[in-house]
């Protein structure tokens, strides 16, 4: 992994991501491309059929996301720490008389400095795709809606359809998440089914690059779920197989639901991040349910990692209706 792209909006979200993006970056010593797609603020005239309008415009756009990103970088409130040290002949000179008081400001947070700027006219799901492939992104953070207001999806629109048609993993970060490492994380498997040896190929990759500790979460609705059981042996040996390199472990649960089932086991365990694949199934969209989500107020801001099963981008999607990971039908 070497290269995160980093599509900015200019919303709170979209800042939120890029901070995050930044420290993560800084920490896995990985290159950043900070993208922005705009459109012209009127119809395009005939002027911007001349080949030099266009750069132009978008050098202009690069000059402010480069301003834009020095100004979020600046605007992060520093810390401040108060040292109270108990001493002998505290307060003969004034001031407490049990302690010797010095104020000191926190560590400033340390971003990525290998960051390259990109602006481009168009639509911006279109323009993120695109400038993913243009710049060998080994990954995607993008902003997700919500940080906590449940009258809101927590996911927009143009995050979800890079979820589900990327070509690399896309990393959604809550507004006000803050990137503190990824020493545990959940991915949430059908192991009912073979898993994708690119997806798990992604998967072990992303798990070295972090040091991160694995959880493979399969939920059942089926009774007398055993470890066992003939319908899961295929894909535990494949896990076997493929995440050769890494340390994990399986969870296998019995539960009537998916999406209420991982969030409970999130609530429960708290790890830093939930991997998902959205093209399998729709439990993606019951996590981000509304009604599901208020089940899990204290746990929103929790990062979630969707997965590629292939660097084909037009492989057509699957929306399934499965009520569990591990319902056959």
């Amino acid at each position: 992994m070497k290269t995160i792209l980093v599509p900015v909006d200019y919303s709170p979200d979209s800042k939120s991501a890029l901070l995050y993006a930044l420290k993560l970056a800084q920490k896995a010593g990985l290159n950043v491309v900070i993208f922005h797609a705009f459109h012209p603020m009127v119809s395009p005239p005939a002027a911007y059929d001349i080949p030099s309008v266009i750069p132009a415009l978008e050098k202009e756009k690069v000059l402010e996301l480069e301003q834009y990103v020095k100004d979020s970088k600046r605007d992060q409130p520093e810390d401040i720490v108060i040292n109270y040290t108990c001493v002998e002949g505290a307060g003969q000179s004034g001031g407490s008389p049990n302690h010797a008081i010095a104020i000191e400001k926190g560590p400033r947070e340390r971003y990525a400095s290998r960051v390259t700027y990109v602006a481009k006219m168009g639509t911006v799901y279109e323009q993120i795709m695109k400038a993913a492939e243009a710049n060998k992104a080994d990954i995607i953070v993008m902003g997700m809606q919500g940080g906590g207001a449940l009258s809101q999806v927590l996911i927009g629109s143009t995050t979800v359809s890079v979820m589900r048609n990327s070509r690399v993993p896309v990393l959604g970060v809550p507004l006000g998440a803050k990137f503190y490492g990824f020493k545990s994380v959940v991915f949430a498997a059908d192991l009912g089914r073979q898993p994708n040896r690119f997806l798990l190929a992604k998967l072990q990759e992303f798990v070295k690059t972090f040091r991160s500790k694995l959880q493979v979460l399969h939920i059942d609705k089926h009774h007398g779920l055993q470890p066992d059981d003939e319908r899961l042996q295929p894909a535990l040996e494949q896990l076997d197989e493929q995440l050769n390199a890494i340390d994990f472990k399986v969870i296998l649960q019995q539960r009537v639901d998916a999406a209420t089932g991982i969030q409970a086991y999130l609530q429960e365990h708290k790890p830093d991040l939930l991997i998902l694949n959205p093209q399998k199934h729709n439990v993606l969209q019951r996590l981000l349910d509304k009604s599901v989500t208020s089940k899990m107020i204290a746990y929103n801001h929790l990062p979630l990692l969707t997965l590629p099963v292939t660097e084909a981008s037009n492989q057509p999607l699957v929306e399934e209706e499965l009520e569990s990971t591990g319902d056959r039908g």
